[in-house]
């Protein structure tokens, strides 16, 4: 399965809304012609889009009518011997497990997955996520019974489902592009936790956390730490290639793709690589020398003014898709795009400054988090409301903070950013996934691979110095090609040609700038002109100035625009408007 939605009653054999179910098989996907699976019971009903990616049923449906699902792959421990294992033997042994013991398949899936598990017999619903939750599932509970959805689009476009205005989520999202915790925009709406499950059963909802991050860090010397990680990261990599000749790639200029890239060309694979950047940037030339070394047949595409907000460029990508794999063997299914995501914060500690982390090991918790967010622009909100929702993102880390137990203050800080930075890193990807139609093979996620990082030392990894001895034992020649180093961390002296554009300095021509600027000041004053504006909490007096010089090039106020469209983008799309500051 690519995509699910569906409810479970919270009263014995209530007979489920007709209206509700035809909402689900409505909303589920936005293309109209993707072909519908349903499965129902008294009491229970999922309905699921499958775009054919992994190339293996994500279902298992029981003689009695128990069904096991998921969205991606699961990745049990059981098949790692086996290439011919795939997607539908890993439902179908989690199937078994949750019968015979309540589900211990979860706590050997490496892979990154939500599904669901419906027992027909005991009327027990349970739902679940990956080790770290990076398949988004969501849910929320009514009177009546529970619904829940891999997408919160789906969620919002129910209208059995109300969506309150939840100040502290949005707010969240505002500070730092994402909620914390279980936390989304809605109140009575929830995204599941890192390595959690939830059981429906009898009336009652149940929250499980059956895997954890934190505790005792494993006694390991750095060399065979760095042996380890690099052992179980090829191991990663092999086990979603399958056995597969051909392997399709994003390879950008930094080091997450390239280390992606180099691996399946060490395992013996055909690489097909794809660049998104401006022309003349480290990005573009640095990525096309990686290509070179290798042998990968590359593709670059162009960042400019018509594809710069496209996460991913996937209208690009997918062009790319069609033309370079029409004509290749790809054993029936379309090639998954391997991406870097996750490496940066997992195993290169981007975020983690020198600073936040001796404030930690100090027991500066508050310095620490005030090191690391200042929160929201305080001039684009109502005064009367700053009081109120000015703190809210400091709180929000500080509750992150303590409910993780772990004896390396550093480690501690490092596993809040998995849990919520990384956790709802991809969230907007799965959202849309129904129309961009990109799956990705995600390896620096990869539970065994974090398993064999996230339990070492903090200290190890501060600017990138575990990830370049790491580097270093991939056997085609990595670290001898230089890469675009992150600001403060170890950087990169090897020669490279002059003037190229950097990530982190001025990245686009000025036309490009200009264009972004045009376009938030635009939707500033599209806000402005709504019926539907928080008056309560943001100020329109300075979103119109913030617009106006905006979009007359005076100043750039993109940032105040920006804040500003958070909180009326979720505002809009609330039910119930009662919720205040």
């Amino acid at each position: 399965m690519t995509i699910f939605a569906g409810v479970c009653s919270l009263k014995p054999d209530a007979a489920l809304p007709s209206a509700l179910l035809d909402e689900l098989r409505k909303h589920v996907s936005r293309q109209a012609d993707d072909r519908r699976l349903e499965h129902g019971a008294p009491g229970f009903f999922v309905v699921s889009v499958d775009i054919g990616a992994f190339g293996a049923d994500g279902r298992a449906v029981a003689a009695d009518g128990s069904v096991t699902l998921v969205a991606g792959e699961p990745l049990l421990a059981a098949g790692e011997a086996k290439a011919e294992w795939n997607r539908q033997d890993d439902v179908q042994l989690l199937q078994r497990l949750f019968t015979e013991d309540g589900g211990s398949g979860l706590r050997q899936a490496r892979g990154t997955f939500c599904g669901l598990h419906y027992d027909a017999s005991g009327k027990a619903l349970t739902l679940f996520v990956d080790k770290v939750g990076v398949r988004p599932l969501y849910l929320w509970v009514g009177p009546d019974y529970v619904v829940f959805a891999s997408a919160l689009r789906i969620l919002e476009a129910l209208p059995q489902v109300t969506r309150q205005f939840d100040v502290r989520g949005v707010t969240e999202l505002a500070a730092f592009a994402y909620a914390l915790a279980d936390r989304t925009p809605y109140r009575g709406i929830s995204m599941l936790k890192a390595g959690e499950s939830v059981q429906v059963k009898g009336g009652q909802v149940a929250r499980t956390q059956y895997w954890r991050w934190d505790g005792a860090l494993d006694q390991l010397d750095y060399a065979a730490g760095v042996d380890r990680a690099y052992s179980e990261f090829m191991k990663a990599i092999a086990r979603r290639q399958r056995g597969q000749r051909i392997a399709a790639a994003f390879l950008s200029g930094g080091l997450d793709s390239r280390v992606i890239v180099g691996g399946l060309a060490a395992n013996g694979n055909d690489v097909y690589t794809v660049n998104y950047a401006p022309d003349g940037s480290q990005d573009q030339v640095f990525a096309k020398l990686v290509a070179d070394k290798l042998g990968n047949n590359h593709t670059q595409i162009e960042t400019n003014a018509d594809n710069v907000g496209q996460g991913y460029r996937k209208n690009a990508v997918n062009a790319w898709i069609k033309s370079t794999f029409a004509g290749v063997d790809t054993r029936v299914r379309p090639p998954l795009i391997w991406s870097g995501d996750g490496g940066s914060v997992g195993l290169g500690n981007v975020y983690m400054t020198p600073e936040i982390v001796q404030a930690m090991e100090r027991g500066a918790t508050d310095q620490a988090i005030t090191l690391f967010t200042k929160g929201i622009p305080k001039r684009i909100i109502k005064r009367d409301s700053l009081d109120t929702v000015v703190d809210l993102p400091f709180q929000g880390v500080k509750d992150e903070l303590a409910a993780i137990d772990s004896p390396d203050p550093g480690r501690k800080f490092q596993l809040f950013l998995m849990f919520n930075d990384q956790r709802r890193h991809l969230a907007q990807h799965f959202e849309d996934i129904d129309v961009e139609r990109i799956e990705f093979q995600l390896p620096f996620f990869d539970a065994d691979f974090l398993d064999s990082v996230l339990r070492l030392p903090n200290d190890w990894f501060m600017a990138h110095r575990f990830y370049m001895d790491w580097l270093a034992r991939f056997p085609n020649g990595l670290d001898t090609i230089p890469w675009q180093a992150y600001p403060g961390h170890i950087p990169c002296l090897l020669p490279s040609p002059p003037g190229l554009k950097y990530q982190w300095d001025v990245y686009y021509d000025k036309k490009m700038y200009a264009e972004m600027r045009r376009a938030n000041a635009k939707n500033g004053r599209q806000m402005l002109a709504s019926k539907r504006f928080p008056d309560h909490l943001i100020s329109r007096g300075t979103l119109r100035l913030a617009s106006l010089l905006t979009s007359s090039g005076v100043r750039d106020y993109s940032y105040l625009i920006k804040t500003a469209a958070v909180y009326h983008r979720y505002w809009n799309a609330s039910h119930d408007q009662t919720a205040r500051a």
